[in-house]
Order: structure tokens, then C-alpha cells, then sequence
């Protein structure tokens, strides 16, 4: 019963933040979405249930042992990987001294989560000609940073289609920016 007492808010935790933990796992093998976005709806309460766990068990046993010590530290890092995703999608790329880039905002149909977001950025920043690119997954939205180069609306739909055929991508507007 104590073993599972330590392994269950690690449990908990993980289910927490399936979204982007374990669809990150599965991107790194190529998986598509697996569907774990279900579960961001109730990732509040599974939260606190963790957090109640955990409360219980050092209240209980303290942290006497390393078993305590991991499952109290792999809980909290599982419950706070979301956040760490959605920090990691907002982080610009690369930096560039090119002038006259353009912008575009897509609307992006198909994003499940944070992972599904963080999984479209990546594969958009390796093309040659994306200086940078942030997904915005709570509103569905990415804003690529891009050359002046004629039909590369069209370049980038197909990238993102490419990825997974769930996504899809309209561009919703332009716009010219000089950097220094």
C-alpha cells in the first residue's frame, strides 16, 4: 500500500499533464496526436488531487526517503510541464538581421494541445527559408516569420499538412517588418 501511496500522485500528475508530456514522448517517435487533450479539461482537478497526495504522504511519512523525494519531485514536474511547453512554443528561434521579413498569421485547425503546437513550430523553424515561428495554441494561431518570397502562403499550408493530416492552416493576414 506504500508503494502505491508514492507512485500514485506521480499517477496523477502525469494524467495532469498527458497533454504534453505524453504526446511529447510520442512526437519524438513520430506518433501522431494520441488524443490525451481530453484530459486538460480536468487537468485543474487531477492537479489537485496530486496535490492532496502529496500533502497526505509528507504530512504522514515526511520526507524521509528517497522514494518520497522522487515522487514528490517527478509529481510537481509533471504537473508543471504544460507551462514549460507553452513557454518553450513562445521562445523566438533564431534571431535574424534580415530586412523586409514577412509575417503571416495562420489560423491553425487541429491543434489538441500544447505538444501538438510545440510539434508545428519545430518543423516550420527547420525550413530554411522560416526565420521563426510561434503557435499559439489557445487561440489556434501561429505567426511565421518568413522572406519575401511570392506563393509562401501556400509553402507553409503544405508544411503544416504535411506534419500530421489533421492539421490545417488559412492564412488570416500579412504584414511587412524591418528588423535592425
Amino acid at each position: 500500500m506504500k508503494i502505491s501511496l508514492k507512485v500514485l500522485p506521480a499517477l496523477t500528475g502525469l494524467l495532469s499533464s498527458s497533454c504534453c508530456i505524453i504526446q511529447l514522448v510520442l512526437n519524438f517517435f513520430s506518433i501522431s496526436c494520441a488524443g490525451f487533450a481530453v484530459l486538460t479539461p480536468y487537468r485543474h482537478v487531477l492537479s489537485s488531487i496530486t496535490v492532496l497526495l502529496l500533502s497526505y504522504d509528507t504530512y504522514n511519512n515526511g520526507l524521509k526517503n528517497r522514494q518520497a523525494l522522487f515522487s514528490l519531485l517527478f509529481s510537481v514536474a509533471f504537473m508543471i510541464s504544460p507551462e514549460v511547453v507553452k513557454i518553450v512554443n513562445h521562445l523566438p528561434a533564431r534571431i535574424n538581421g534580415s530586412k523586409g521579413t514577412v509575417y503571416y498569421r495562420f489560423h491553425l485547425d487541429g491543434l489538441g494541445c500544447e505538444a501538438c503546437a510545440n510539434r508545428i513550430k519545430n518543423t516550420l523553424n527547420q525550413v530554411d527559408w522560416i526565420y521563426d515561428t510561434r503557435v499559439f495554441f489557445d487561440n489556434q494561431t501561429a505567426i511565421v516569420q518568413t522572406i519575401t518570397q511570392k506563393d509562401i502562403e501556400q509553402l507553409v499550408i503544405e508544411k503544416i499538412k504535411s506534419i500530421d493530416f489533421k492539421y490545417d492552416a488559412q492564412v488570416l493576414d500579412s504584414w511587412v517588418g524591418y528588423t535592425k
